[in-house]
């Protein structure tokens, strides 16, 4: 799974309500999804405060900005309704995701721009993909209701980030 949608779902997910026990029916492949979308959602978090700082491009730095407070907001929420449903969120990043952020944290200006802009877009494709399996496949009604809700997130961020890649091309 991609980790930017992965994040997104994380916010999506505390904003449903947990009505009754039978919410905490989960899969092990429920437990993975929300496992990589809380991961997904500390990591865009911290790469988005790079952006803010590395980027050139006033519409790189307010995509960053954008997703700071989408992802702050979520993964809060994610924390609540996990918890609800009997799951565990993670706190840290997996190695890949620390590699990445080392590697972009390294680059400013347009080099920044490019390279994270080029992320953000493989990442939102991945992750819409990542998410209607989930979608499909959970079982538990509280995890599919937020996935669903997500998916509409991760169109428009991964629209966003499309916009902004050709912007970047544009400018040579």
């Amino acid at each position: 799974m991609k980790t930017l949608a992965l994040a997104i779902a994380c916010a999506v997910l505390g904003t449903l309500p947990v009505a009754n026990a039978a919410s905490k029916d989960h899969s092990p492949q429920d437990q993975t999804f929300v496992n990589a979308a809380a991961r997904g959602g500390k990591w865009e978090v911290e790469l988005c405060k790079v952006a803010q700082q590395n980027a050139s491009s006033p519409d790189v730095k307010e995509f960053g900005a954008k997703m700071v407070t989408d992802h702050t907001r979520l993964n809060t929420e994610l924390g609540s309704v996990a918890a609800a449903i009997g799951l565990t969120v993670p706190t840290d990043l997996s190695p890949k995701q620390e590699a990445e952020y080392a590697r972009l944290s390294k680059l400013s200006g347009t080099k920044f721009d490019k390279a994270y802009i080029d992320l953000m877009v493989k990442a939102h494709t991945g992750d819409l993909a990542a998410f209607r399996q989930e979608e499909a496949a959970t079982q538990n009604q509280e995890l599919k209701k937020a996935v669903a809700s997500a998916i509409l997130v991760v169109k428009e961020h991964l629209n966003m980030a499309k916009s902004d890649s050709a912007k970047l091309a544009a400018q040579g």
